[in-house]
């Protein structure tokens, strides 16, 4: 089978937007009363606690804070697969390879000037991959819903589909990243279509 194919967001997936008292905190959740929901999403069992920041100048959206985990983006740089970027932040993507240590391609799903595909360019660009029969990770906080499930289904893909949505809180999270080690390393042989997706505070998964 091909190498697989990566197509990957930034934030809520490698930009983290934790809790502000957890950072205030040094990442700590003793502070929290028993049964705090959000003692488990902040656990180091399951959360690649981020240890690099920076703010950036960007064109369109002045400066803004970037946070995430080095080991989170040593383990995406690891992988046996040819990682692109599918992300709003498709005017600054070379800014992002500089930060990040990596040199990932961009897809270019919309004009950043006239915002046209803003809206419907990410899915479209998924279902182009289809075609190519290529193993694919498609990973997303927000677009990863069940109704891109029954598009890229109703596209018959002739390899497996792998679509992971993160709590944008931690993105990544440590089980999805062993999830996607996985595939890349043995995909299905046949075309599956799989979601590990976190909704409303808890994990799904769904397959079509």
């Amino acid at each position: 089978m091909e190498r697989a194919l990566v197509l990957i967001d930034f934030d809520g997936v490698i930009n983290q937007f934790p809790d502000e008292k957890v950072r205030r905190r040094q990442n700590s959740t003793d502070w929290m009363q028993p049964g705090d929901p959000r003692i488990a999403l902040y656990s180091p069992e399951n959360w690649f606690t981020p240890d690099r920041k920076e703010t950036v100048a960007t064109m369109y959206h002045g400066r803004l804070r970037i946070l995430w985990s080095s080991e989170l983006v040593d383990r995406l740089k690891a992988l046996d697969a040819d990682i692109l970027w599918l992300s709003t932040w498709q005017p600054y993507t070379d800014m992002l390879n500089r930060h990040l240590g990596v040199a990932w391609e961009t897809i270019r799903w919309y004009d950043p000037v006239t915002r046209e595909g803003r809206y419907t360019g990410k899915r479209r660009s998924v279902l182009n991959h289809l075609p190519y029969a290529r193993p694919i990770v498609w990973i997303d906080d927000e677009e990863t819903t069940y109704d891109a499930g029954l598009a890229i289904a109703g596209n018959d893909p002739q390899a497996p589909v792998l679509a992971v949505g993160p709590e944008s809180h931690i993105g990544i999270n440590r089980a999805q990243m062993e999830r996607i080690e996985r595939f890349v390393a043995a995909p299905p042989e046949e075309p599956d279509l799989r979601f590990d997706v976190c909704v409303n505070d808890h994990e799904e998964h769904w397959g079509f």
